[in-house]
């Protein structure tokens, strides 16, 4: 029985007990109580949130948070926990939001490590869109410390005034992506985007978006003729120190590299992240 959670306390310790279980967790990874407190509340007050559980026998078997965007008909869950007879549960939960938001596309993501969640999605053929190292760096102030705090010459910050000219770059790399251009510049106030450009024209590109106190870089563009040049180093540290310099002492930044990009990932680790997690993202249409 798919049941809507209207009180926090129904599903709280259920959804923390299985987002610190490596076989169990879904992403966005909740890494505290006071963080899982918050997305259930969320997705009971939000008109384009949900949260709704699962029980068999009067006993709670799932927990699944969704949001929602009408324009885009593009759904993605936050929380996809569950324990018990996982594919009946999932065939639950994905039914369930399908009756709601027929025709979208629905991205549900796991770690590596749910094994019954993975091999769900590969018995049901829904296609597995990204597949990728999660790393992260904590303590910015004490990295970014470490460094020379010196802007480079060919790095330069993206603003209102010259994103018409970024976007023809941005959307050259951006196929198939939620932030394409277009909704790159809806939500432009939660973003920071820096640009390498030489002989006048952007050659490379990195963007990050801020929540409270955290981080995550969505994205980092390189023309191919300039891979081999080290623009992902030096967008990777130009944008840690810009960052340092705006908001301080960052708690924490994510950052999500597609397994086979392997001078993304030594960029990033020569830059203070450590590897954390696997991540797999899959999509149905519903």
């Amino acid at each position: 029985m798919i049941k809507r959670v209207k009180k926090l306390e129904e599903v709280i310790d259920f959804a923390w007990e299985l987002s610190q279980d490596d076989l169990h967790a879904s992403y966005a990874r909740m890494e505290s109580m006071k963080e899982v407190k918050r997305e259930i509340e969320r997705a009971i007050r939000e008109e384009n949130y949900n949260i709704v559980a699962s029980y068999h026998e009067n006993v709670l078997c799932g927990v699944c948070i969704y949001y929602w965007i009408c324009d885009e008909k593009y759904a993605q869950t936050r929380a996809f926990l569950l324990r018990g007879d996982h594919d009946q549960i999932a065939e639950e939960f994905i039914s369930h939001i399908r009756n709601q938001l027929a025709g979208y596309e629905l991205l549900i993501g796991v770690p590596f490590t749910n094994k019954n969640a993975n091999q769900y999605f590969k018995k049901k053929n829904i296609e597995c869109i990204e597949a990728s190292i999660v790393t992260k760096l904590y303590n910015l102030e004490y990295n970014i410390n470490q460094k020379i705090n010196q802007k480079h010459e060919c790095v330069e910050k993206i603003t209102e005034s010259d994103f018409a000219e970024y976007a023809i770059f941005h959307d050259k790399y951006s196929l198939g992506m939620y932030y394409n251009s277009k909704n790159l510049r809806k939500d432009m106030e939660r973003f920071r985007i820096f640009v390498f450009r030489q002989d006048e024209a952007i050659h490379g590109s990195i963007f990050v978006k801020i929540v409270r106190d955290t981080a995550e870089v969505v994205g980092l563009f390189v023309d191919k003729e300039y891979e081999n040049k080290g623009i992902g180093s030096i967008l990777i540290n130009d944008m840690l120190m810009q960052l340092y310099n705006e908001f301080g002492a960052i708690k924490e930044i994510a950052y999500f590299i597609e397994e086979d990009c392997t001078d993304e990932l030594n960029s990033v680790l020569a830059a203070g992240f450590e590897i954390k997690d696997k991540y797999r993202c899959y999509r149905c249409t519903l």
